[in-house]
């Protein structure tokens, strides 16, 4: 028994002391501005982004639509994606998971070509992550980001900061989408 103990004790010990498994260790990436904000799927997040982000005074804009050559000419530094979707929403656009994650991924090709930062973000909450479409735009955006942005609801089960810490992706975590502009100033440069 004392042995087990012992063992267990050691191994607390070690955990404690050791670096997180589930916090990434990359440093936050500047934001730089003007920010550009978009959906894949068609949720409101986008424009809870944008408003957050206005809010903080920070200069954003929003484009449910943007596609690849939108950026061109425009000057801006950094391109937020929200993930999670909405089925009443991409009706009303008259698009689809697939439509939706084809124009996202020619959008960050782009935006990566001319040296935006790419921020993945998921700011709905669990809501956002019910159905398999969810998890698709999600995974269309997470594996070229150069930030995941989240709110603390998205990230209940821990799968956004697990995801940064074995891809060894910066994560910001705010507390709620109020909190989302105050976080993206901190980082403004």
């Amino acid at each position: 028994m004392r042995k087990h103990l012992a063992l267990l004790l050691l191994t607390a010990a070690v955990l404690a002391l050791a670096p997180s498994a589930f916090a990434a260790d990359k440093p936050l990436p500047p934001v730089g501005q003007p920010i550009i904000v978009t959906t894949c799927g068609q949720s409101p997040g986008a424009v809870m982004v944008k408003m957050s982000c206005v809010q903080a005074k920070l200069a954003a804009e929003h484009n449910n639509k943007l596609a690849a050559a939108d950026l061109k000419g425009k000057g801006y530094k950094t391109l937020i994606v929200t993930t999670g979707t909405s089925m009443k929403g991409m009706g009303a656009a008259g698009t689809n998971v697939d439509t939706e994650v084809k124009r996202v991924k020619e959008l960050i090709a782009e935006a990566k070509k001319q040296g935006l930062l790419v921020v993945a973000a998921h700011v709905e909450g669990m809501s956002r992550r019910v159905d398999k479409s969810d998890q698709t735009s999600i995974d269309a955006v997470l594996p070229d980001a150069g930030l995941i942005l989240v709110v603390n609801d998205s990230d209940k089960d821990g799968y956004f900061t697990k995801y940064a810490a074995a891809n060894g992706k910066p994560i910001l975590k705010v507390s709620d989408a109020l909190g989302i502009g105050a976080g993206m100033k901190k980082l403004a440069k």
